[in-house]
């Protein structure tokens, strides 16, 4: 599945999808950030059977709004 790319306050995020054998596991990582948050997605309810991709998408993208952003620098 191709990565998906979006913006959130001001953020760059990328998130990369790879099919196991039980769901999707998603790899979301800010830009300039090397670190990286997984999310798993187990085959079953919430998937949109028409559209695995969007759905796979609005968790990522819902599970970003609900994390702190970075943390404010001092000059």
């Amino acid at each position: 599945m191709e990565p998906h790319r979006f913006e959130h306050d001001g953020s760059l995020y990328e998130v990369l999808f790879e099919r196991t054998q039980d769901g999707w596991v998603a790899r979301i990582r800010r830009e300039g950030n090397d670190q990286v948050q997984l999310m798993a997605f187990p085959d079953g309810v919430g998937f949109d059977p028409e559209d695995p991709r969007g759905s796979l998408i609005a968790g990522c993208e819902a599970a970003v709004t609900r994390r702190p952003g970075p943390r404010p620098t001092r000059h």
